[in-house]
C-alpha cells in the first residue's frame, strides 16, 4: 500500500472506530407544538356596483372550531358570490357553510373545516355610490 494512501486511510478508520460507540447512545428530544393563529389579509377595496375582492383566511390553530369572516362597510353591501381554493403550498380543509351571507356576515366556517391557509374571492355588490370594504375574522 503507497505510504500517502495509508496516511489518510489509518486517521479515517480510527476515527470511524471511535465514533461508533457515540452512534450507539440514547438521544432523548422533547418537542412542543404551539397552536397557530387565526388571520385574515386583504388589500383595502372600494365596492361600486359589484366588485370581486381577493381574501386570505389563515387558520393555524389546530382546533377545527371553524370561523366566522364579516365585512364591514359605511354603506351596505351584499354578498353575491364566494369561491374558495387552498392557497399554494398549503395543505388546507376548504371551509363547508355553517351558514351562508346574511348582514356583514360573509361566511361561517363550520366546525372541522377551514383550517389551513385558503384563498377566497368574495363578490360584493353595492347598492348606490361606491362604499369601502374591509374584513375581519373571529
Amino acid at each position: 500500500m503507497c505510504p500517502m494512501v495509508r496516511r489518510i486511510l489509518i486517521p479515517a478508520l480510527a476515527a470511524l472506530a471511535l465514533a461508533a460507540p457515540a452512534g450507539a447512545g440514547t438521544i432523548v428530544v422533547k418537542l412542543t407544538f404551539v397552536p397557530g393563529k387565526l388571520a385574515v389579509k386583504f388589500v383595502p377595496a372600494t365596492v361600486s356596483g359589484a366588485r370581486a375582492v381577493p381574501v386570505t383566511i389563515a387558520d393555524g390553530r389546530g382546533s377545527g372550531e371553524g370561523w366566522t369572516l364579516s365585512v364591514h362597510s359605511a354603506k351596505p353591501v351584499t354578498v353575491t358570490g364566494i369561491t374558495a381554493r387552498c392557497a399554494a403550498g398549503s395543505t388546507c380543509t376548504l371551509p363547508t357553510a355553517a351558514s351562508g351571507p346574511s348582514g356583514n356576515l360573509v361566511l361561517h366556517a363550520a366546525r372541522d373545516s377551514g383550517m389551513g391557509v385558503m384563498n377566497l374571492v368574495v363578490t360584493l355588490a353595492a347598492g348606490a355610490g361606491s362604499t369601502p370594504v374591509s374584513f375581519t375574522v373571529r
